[in-house]
């Protein structure tokens, strides 16, 4: 698949809002991050893949760059591909919290629910996860690799595994079905400027060049987590014996 060029990170219809989404919830206008408790399904990059040191390196330039104060970087340890979204406490509503579970429920009650779900749930063979990298997300709110499934028998695979999360949990998002597959490395701050968002993508498609096209990932993951800069993994999900 042909990978995206810098065009397509700037080619976007921009938002109304006056910040980048994330901004107020997840981090301060400064950068600072806060509290956004919840739970999700997720990848984590390994730490062997071959997609970190291409990644370290951009992380590196990002942090030493003169647009610095336009994002906050994610930690390292942190990057991963989300695979089922999951919940958040601040957002209960239909779409957003699980339709058998009173939304004024603690967030513990229903990561514990969820949690007895996924200890029965049948991976169905998808412990190994092979991906390709194939451009940037647009400039709007983050900064993050898009992603596709390495052959379109797993990437249906990989679908219909969030269908059968869906059916599970009881929980659809309203994009469910347009989800586009990324992994996150920053998050913006402020709305760019045309001359900034030129020479952010000139830098994201840099460094594009010296990245892996293909990579691996492992079992998903049922994860909670207090904020953006850690999750943490309660269970690798699990193919029935």
């Amino acid at each position: 698949m042909t990978r995206e060029n810098s065009t397509s990170l700037l080619d976007v219809e921009r938002p109304s809002r006056q910040y980048p989404r994330g901004v107020g919830t997840k981090f301060t206008a400064d950068g600072a991050v806060m509290p956004f408790p919840g739970n999700t399904i997720i990848c984590h990059l390994p730490g062997d893949s071959p997609l970190k040191p291409g990644l370290l390196d951009l992380y590196k330039t990002l942090e030493e760059g003169e647009h610095r104060h336009l994002y906050t970087l994610l930690p390292p340890e942190s990057w991963h591909m989300t695979v089922f979204e999951g919940v958040v406490d601040a957002k209960r509503e239909i779409g957003f919290w699980p339709d058998d579970l009173q939304p004024n429920i603690p967030l513990d009650e229903c990561t514990s629910h969820f949690a007895q779900k996924l200890d029965r749930f049948d991976l169905e063979g998808l412990e190994v996860i092979g991906m390709d990298v194939t451009g940037w997300l647009p400039l709007v709110d983050g900064i993050g690799l898009t992603l596709t499934s390495k052959q379109l028998a797993q990437e249906t695979e990989l679908r219909r595994l969030r269908d059968r999360l869906s059916d599970a949990l009881q929980l659809r998002n309203p994009e469910h079905d347009h989800y586009v597959f990324h992994l996150s490395i920053a998050y913006l701050l402020k709305k760019l400027t045309p001359a900034q968002s030129e020479a952010l993508a000139a830098t994201l498609q840099h460094a594009l060049a010296s990245l892996p096209s293909g990579f691996m990932l492992r079992a998903p993951e049922f994860c909670e987590f207090d904020d953006m800069f850690e999750f943490r993994r309660k269970f690798y999900l699990r193919t029935a014996v």
